[in-house]
């Protein structure tokens, strides 16, 4: 099982700006599902008293979308080049509402300064910047 799991993390099937948009998009859409959700719930409760139709349709949509975005973030975190912990943390915040835009934004703030492991890092960048 160990050997199947480092195959599929050292397959990569994606290039990491394609898994990038494909999380992006999972990580909104879900998110976007849970509005759905919570609006279907108000919808049912207050426009609706009685009628659950709202609340099943918003529900079954949500769930899909959840499953999408689980699916995006154990299948996408080789190709992101996130370490497991990463990858179960993703499939962590999609459990509370609107988790999945706290780990993308936290994930963009990441690949975004990447570049810079160190201050001396980004010191070396800017005096090589500075001198050419």
């Amino acid at each position: 099982m160990y050997r199947l799991l480092q195959k599929f993390e050292r397959a990569r099937p994606f290039t990491e700006a394609e898994a990038w948009l494909l999380f992006r998009i999972a990580a909104i859409g879900e998110a976007c599902g849970w509005t759905l959700l919570i609006a279907g719930i108000l919808v049912g409760k207050y426009l609706m008293p009685g009628n659950d139709a709202a609340v099943i349709i918003a529900g079954q949509t949500h769930g899909m979308l959840f499953f999408g975005y689980m699916a995006a973030a154990l299948g996408l975190y080789p190709s992101l080049g996130w370490s497991r912990w990463r990858g179960l943390a993703a499939l962590i915040a999609g459990v509370p509402p609107y988790g999945t835009l706290v780990i993308e934004q936290w994930a963009a703030h990441k690949r975004h300064n990447a570049g810079f492991r160190t201050y001396r890092d980004y010191l070396r960048y800017t005096s090589l910047v500075a001198t050419n």
